[in-house]
């Protein structure tokens, strides 16, 4: 998720039509600028170059489990009509070939697998959701990272990640924890709480490995 302010002006977003590596681009009306979901940046028109501020609070989960915690979601309709019934994208999901049989030139992950993708110092970063599951911790530079996917996650739900400059997190008797605050990791919420030291969240966002791999061939796997 990203902000739409630039330069204290809130930009309007749409779908451009145009894809970039099978990963949406989208188009503002303000200044006909084209903008990459998969780069945070513009890519062409008046503001190419310009970077997007991303957003660390993006969901993704199933309605069931939405709406027994946000009760009164109001859900947008096009004429009155929600099309609930049907998966338009289940085929895409089941096959293990990527947009019109794209597939990943990077073979260290299949084209089709799974990962939490993220940059940190400017340098790119995959965690395969294999390797998430019930949580893990990885150290990068003088940070702390730590990601969590329940076992039996589907692969739509988004992955909850955190970042620490100051301590690691423990897994200790069964639970997440940060060292340094003191804060428990509560899975059901998917947050840290604990105190007002808790730390961070961390932003990226769950793809497929071709999708990511083929913008940012430069990405560091962490196994």
């Amino acid at each position: 998720m990203y902000d739409r302010t630039y330069q204290n002006k809130t930009l309007s977003f749409e779908p451009s039509g145009g894809l970039l590596n099978a990963s949406l681009v989208m188009a503002d009306r303000e200044t006909d600028t084209f903008w990459s979901i998969m780069t945070g940046t513009a890519i062409a028109g008046k503001l190419k170059g310009t970077p997007l501020r991303e957003l660390s609070v993006a969901q993704k989960m199933k309605w069931k489990d939405w709406v027994s915690r946000y009760p009164n979601t109001l859900v947008l309709s096009i004429n009155g009509r929600e099309d609930v019934g049907r998966n338009p994208y289940a085929r895409y999901f089941s096959s293990g070939k990527g947009y019109r049989g794209m597939e990943a030139k990077d073979r260290r992950l299949k084209t089709k697998e799974p990962v939490f993708a993220f940059t940190w110092k400017g340098r790119k970063y995959a965690v395969p959701h294999k390797k998430i599951r019930n949580g893990v911790s990885f150290q990068l530079d003088n940070a702390y990272i730590f990601l969590y996917r329940p076992r039996k996650a589907r692969m739509f739900a988004s992955t909850v990640a955190y970042v620490s400059r100051s301590s690691t997190f423990l897994l200790e008797n069964g639970k997440w924890k940060h060292e340094g605050s003191g804060c428990v990791f509560a899975p059901d919420v998917g947050e840290f709480q604990g105190s007002q030291a808790c730390p961070d969240r961390l932003k990226g966002f769950d793809t497929f490995w071709y999708i990511w791999s083929l913008t940012h061939p430069d990405t560091q796997i962490l196994q």
